[in-house]
């Protein structure tokens, strides 16, 4: 029941953590998406004004450069070489306070440059026809004029094409004209920096069609290609109030996707920024994940811990089921695990409180039973002593009746019945006599086995005992001779002492040899061969000792072993032989106690016999006694008539009383002793 229900509550917190999950995984979906459309958004303003601000002050820094005198003052007198040269140098030395500009120049109002930051290109001739027409026109309206990003045909890079109108010293008049540009690779880096993480962002051109920047370098200043590009720049194109907007899609490579925009109407250009939804979600997924282990851990916790605490509320049922159980097969003995919840208020308690209630109702139930039993076995000793009285009534009539026997037919057949009844008996008393006999025979034949195996146990105790004596002394005996082998080691000491004298010897019979000369050198021969065999004889000797040693580590693990047989031997094999001797006595004295009951019985089967024999004499004399005699008949026939009926109602009540004992023991032995 406990794992059932540990099962039902782990199956729903695992659905309702599943729900959670799901529930939790959507509205982080639906928060990520909202929450990145806004850091988009947040980003492309930023962009935005990260762009104003930059043409801000890159407009700025070119408007400065045309209001300085040295450029008024050259454009009033471009034929002035003094002012000529006052106008480079100082047209160089604010080009080198510029940062990442392509170059900076004086031009007459026909577009002839008459200064720039790099000397070689002075001269040239920047405009001519009708695109000098247009830039007149725009310049002519005396305000700054910002072309856009384009790509410089002289170094083939994004640059921020700028124009300033430079006024004579009357202020009204225009007398030429200032441009310059900025590398707009320095624009296109503050534009990243202030992209997003894994977003995609461009710049378009929308009244070109072109792309200004891109992450694809390859792609700036190309015409847009891109489906999603051009549908948004379509889209701000006829409506110029429509400043932002969104767009979902579905990028070939990365899938679901969104995109969002920023028009700037005074440029006519659109940033727009595109991230993939896996992108946007991939720190929900994170915390999906996480947040899915974290449920699982605590799924399992809570599976745990439900188990723990449900198996530990219904370890009580347990024990009230077993009490259950014990109580259905009858039993009565209490369980003590269930006394410590008796008297709770508990659902437990209340239930170890009926349960014990229930075991001291049936022992009340028992014992009253065991009660009423004895008090029934009582009345049927009582009834059992009043059917003695009844006999000695029978006996007094039967001594009445001796004198009328013959004329008596009811106690004639109660005496042929006893007759009978005891002529049974006497059978039986036979059989058993027989049977006594054939017992009496069976234990003899027994009792002469037992004292025969005794006689063997015990010759064979003796012949154990002495094989076990025997084989110590012949083991100690053989160790003594292996001891023996002492003296090899004792020898091959001596023979090392002889091989040291006789290396000596050669040793002092070499040196001599030696002193000799030509005559001593045979001798020195013999000396060497001497050594040499003195040699081989220690080698010898010592490998002698090395064996004598290793024997002797063997004589002592045998005798350790002999040691152990014979302590076997004496301790267990011998001590089991005197065990079984002494149970052979014991089964020897129990047979003779048997015999001697069963000659007892013999003895009181005997007297029963003799007994019965008698009662049988009695009754053939009572049946033989002559009619002669005449006492009080009426008296002897009313005395029969209640004898009869009081014999009647004594058999109806012990009967009675015997089914009701009977009946009662059999319901009190259904239950087990307590």
């Amino acid at each position: 029941m406990g794992t059932t229900i540990t099962l039902g509550i782990t199956l729903v917190v695992t659905l309702c953590i599943f729900m959670l999950c799901v529930i939790a995984n959507k509205s982080m979906m639906s928060m990520m998406k909202g929450s990145e459309m806004e850091s988009l958004h947040a980003s492309l303003d930023a962009q935005a004004g990260i762009i104003e601000e930059y043409l801000r002050h890159q407009e700025d820094l070119l408007s400065v450069y045309s209001k300085s005198p040295e450029v008024i003052s050259f454009l009033e007198n471009v034929s002035d070489a003094g002012k000529q040269e006052i106008a480079q140098e100082y047209t160089e030395n604010y080009y080198k306070g510029l940062d990442n500009w392509e170059g900076l120049y004086i031009a007459e109002w026909n577009s002839h440059v008459i200064a720039h930051s790099n000397p070689e290109v002075v001269g040239i001739t920047t405009r001519e026809g009708e695109g000098l027409a247009s830039l007149q026109g725009i310049l002519g309206k005396g305000e700054l004029y910002n072309t856009g990003i384009i790509v410089s045909p002289a170094s083939e890079k994004l640059i921020l094409s700028l124009y300033c109108p430079v006024y004579g010293e009357d202020g009204k008049t225009i007398i030429g004209y200032v441009g310059g540009g900025p590398f707009a690779d320095s624009l296109e880096g503050l534009l990243a920096s202030m992209q997003n993480e894994g977003a995609k962002y461009s710049m378009l051109n929308a009244e070109t069609g072109t792309y200004i920047f891109d992450e694809e370098e390859a792609l700036m200043a190309q015409e847009i290609q891109d489906e999603l590009l051009l549908s948004i720049v379509s889209s701000v194109q006829p409506d110029k109030s429509k400043l932002s907007g969104e767009k979902d899609y579905i990028d070939k490579k990365t899938g679901d996707s969104i995109a969002v925009y920023q028009y700037m109407p005074e440029h006519n250009w659109v940033l727009v920024s595109r991230d993939s939804e896996k992108n946007i979600y991939a720190d929900a997924n994170k915390s999906i994940k996480i947040l899915g282990t974290i449920c699982v851990f605590f799924d399992l916790l809570i599976a745990l811990l439900s188990w723990l605490l449900i198996h530990i509320n219904i370890r009580p049922l347990k024990y009230v089921e077993k009490s259950i159980i014990q109580l259905k097969e009858l039993n009565l003995e209490k369980r003590h695990e269930l006394d410590k919840y008796i008297n709770h208020k508990s659902e437990i308690g209340q239930i170890a409180t009926a349960v014990d209630s229930l075991y001291n109702s049936l022992k009340d139930i028992v014992s009253t039973l065991d009660e009423c039993s004895d008090s029934l076995t009582e009345s049927a000793v009582k009834m059992s002593d009043s059917s003695e009285v009844l006999i000695q009534y029978v006996e007094e009539n039967s001594d009445a009746t001796k004198e009328f026997a013959d004329h008596t037919n009811s106690i004639t057949d109660m005496m042929k019945q006893v007759d009978s009844e005891v002529g049974e008996i006497s059978g039986v008393v036979s059989q058993v006599g027989s049977k006594i006999q054939v017992g009496t025979e069976r234990s003899n034949e027994l009792s002469g086995k037992v004292a025969r195996m005794k006689e063997n146990v015990r010759d064979s105790l003796q012949t154990t005992s002495l094989h076990i004596e025997e084989n110590k002394s012949e083991i100690a005996e053989v160790m003594r001779d292996l001891q023996s082998l002492a003296r090899i080691d004792e020898m091959a000491r001596q023979i090392l002492e002889i091989t040291s004298q006789t290396n000596l010897l050669s040793l002092n019979a070499s040196i001599e040899a030696a002193r000799a000369g030509e005559a001593g050198r045979g001798f020195a021969v013999v000396a060497g061969e001497i050594g040499n065999l003195a040699g081989s004889s220690s080698e010898t000797a010592a490998e002698i000792q090395n064996i004598c040693n290793e024997t002797k580590e063997n004589i002592t693990k045998i005798q350790a072993c002999f040691d152990s047989i014979v302590q076997f031997l004496q301790s267990d094999i011998q001590t089991q032989f005197e065990d079984f001797v002494n149970a052979t006595d014991e089964y020897y004295l129990s047979i003779e106690e048997i015999q001697t009951i069963i000659k007892e019985i013999e003895q009181s089967s005997d007297v029963f016999a003799e007994v019965v024999s008698n009662i049988r004499n009695q009754i053939e004399e009572i049946q033989n006694v002559p009619g002669d005699a005449v006492v009080s008949t009426d008296d002897m026939i009313a005395r029969v008539g209640k004898i009869e009926n009081m014999m009647e109602d004594l058999l109806v009540v012990v009967n009675a009383n015997q089914n009701n004992a009977s009946s009662i023991r059999e319901i009190a032995g259904r239950f087990s002793s307590y």
